[in-house]
């Protein structure tokens, strides 16, 4: 059997959780990840912890970011351990409605 995952965490992968809450495992770093234009542009990588005990890196969009900085400070360092809760919304990507995470 082959199980398939993403690299990044996507929202589908909050389906099958009833406790969207995760912790943030590691400080924060930036890679270089190609866009669908084809361009490629440095994005936040925040590895976080899942209820289920998985941990994933995450991209955050921009909104959630923002809220993150207010929060907590521009050192990602310190961001280790800090308990949030993810929400799924529709939002407009690029002409289709999809799935996004943001903070509750």
């Amino acid at each position: 059997m082959v199980i398939v995952e993403t690299k990044y965490l996507a929202a589908w992968e909050l389906s099958g959780l009833t406790d969207t809450s995760f912790t943030i495992a590691a400080g924060a770093r930036y890679e270089e990840v190609r866009q669908a234009d084809g361009k490629l542009k440095q994005v936040l990588v925040v590895p976080v912890r899942l209820s289920n005990g998985k941990v994933k890196d995450w991209i955050p969009n921009e909104t959630t970011k923002k809220k993150l900085l207010s929060k907590y400070g521009n050192d990602t360092d310190k961001w280790v351990g800090k308990k949030e809760t993810f929400i799924v919304m529709k939002q407009n990507v690029r002409g289709e409605l999809k799935d996004v995470l943001y903070l509750a």
